[in-house]
């Protein structure tokens, strides 16, 4: 006989990542910071800190790290004041790739609570008045000029760990309210089974006990009952996903940057848009380098997050465009050796007819220099009107 599930809702211990990327331009400003925060006690930044960038040297390298494309710092922590099993605070933190796309990180931890995902979906709905999303980005955008109602992307990360039941039973109990909360539903309605179950076999956690799924809507890890686990703040097994999914949202913010900036048309002088291509290619670093090396344990969530995000097509469109800021870039270098090619054969031609028609000059008007001098200007400039006239006409053709 199968084993006997329980009959009430499970709890679990939660804590939740909000991942607001916003695009540089608008991006908060060195030195600003969001209103109404309170510091975050030193204990928790330094392991904030000393987690996340043992993680990153970890899964990235440290040549990678080396760079310094990514700079990490604590903002401060937002007191929610909440109901009951609310989480009672934000700690607030901002990522900035060199670029200048940044990604602020917002951990919530709840108390235990009984597994209640209609309840997470509100807390989770930006578009919602007074639910905690709104009420944390609202606080971090500064409006203004630059400064959009919505972030350019939105990804909750659910940190799930399941207080006294196996991570079979958590799911045989509650697959349906997991996949429920991955795509962040609240109409009501119900998935399929097949639906359901086909989602849940998408994990690609790869430890015992643990089952990580990724959607277009926001990514959830999960973990059953197990002794010596860490604290649920930042448990150790979480951050490879939370490490990929912020190179994930910051390289969309890189990608569609780009296109902003080529929404115009292509424009500058050819020094100006020679620098922007060096800044394409040093900010696709993370998506042909850095993301395609990733360790094996996030290859997966990376591969599906590039296409569930729209990464893969923001590339395809960025690479179109390069190659026709690439084919302006050249077309500009042409003409420009063009121009100077035909002052320069003008000029040449020019000189040479000039010193020509001093010659016969200075044999017809031995004692009138002025006389010589006017045949020698008139004939030169003649003749560079006339190479002139005729280079014109061929570089038409």
């Amino acid at each position: 006989m199968p084993p006997q599930l329980p009959q009430f809702p499970a709890r679990v211990h939660a804590a939740f990542v909000l991942l607001f990327a916003v695009t540089p331009d608008a991006a908060v400003a060195p030195g600003s910071q969001p209103l109404g925060l309170q510091a975050i006690p030193d204990e928790i930044t330094e392991s904030y800190h000393g987690r996340l960038d043992a993680m990153q040297q970890r899964l990235l390298g440290e040549p990678y790290l080396r760079t310094r494309r990514l700079t990490r710092t604590a903002v401060g922590r937002l007191v929610l004041h909440g109901p009951a099993g609310d989480p009672p605070h934000a700690d607030i933190h901002l990522v900035i790739h060199k670029s200048g796309a940044a990604v602020w990180e917002v951990w919530l931890t709840a108390p235990t609570q009984t597994l209640d995902a209609d309840r997470w979906i509100g807390w989770l709905d930006l578009e919602r008045e007074g639910s905690i999303a709104h009420r944390v980005w609202r606080t971090l955008n500064s409006p203004g000029p630059g400064h959009p109602t919505y972030p350019e992307m939105m990804l909750p990360l659910a940190v799930l760990r399941a207080e006294d039941l196996a991570l079979g039973e958590l799911v045989a109990l509650h697959g349906y309210d997991l996949v429920k909360l991955l795509h962040r539903d609240d109409t009501g309605e119900r998935f399929k089974a097949k639906f359901v179950s086909d989602e849940l076999a998408a994990d690609f956690c790869r430890r015992e006990e643990g089952l990580s799924l990724l959607a277009r809507n926001g990514a959830i890890d999960v973990h059953g009952c197990m002794p010596g686990s860490d604290s649920v703040e930042l448990p150790h097994n979480t951050l490879p996903l939370l490490v990929t999914l912020e190179l994930l949202c910051l390289e969309r913010a890189v990608l569609r940057s780009f296109l902003n900036r080529f929404r115009q048309g292509i424009y500058g002088t050819v020094e100006d848009l020679m620098q922007l291509r060096r800044d394409i290619f040093d900010g696709l670093e993370e998506y042909y380098g850095t993301l395609a090396k990733t360790h094996g344990y996030t290859a997966e969530a990376t591969t599906l997050g590039e296409r569930l995000f729209g990464i893969n097509d923001l590339f395809d469109a960025v690479g179109e465009r390069l190659e026709a800021l690439t084919f302006e870039i050249t077309t500009r270098n042409q003409q420009a050796v063009s121009r100077i090619g035909m002052w320069l054969t003008t000029s040449f031609g020019a000189i040479e007819t000039g010193f020509v028609a001093a010659s016969i000059a200075t044999w017809y008007y031995r004692t009138n220099l002025l006389a010589v001098l006017g045949w020698t200007f008139g004939v030169a400039i003649g003749t560079a009107f006339l190479i002139s006239r005729v280079l014109r006409s061929r570089m038409k053709v």
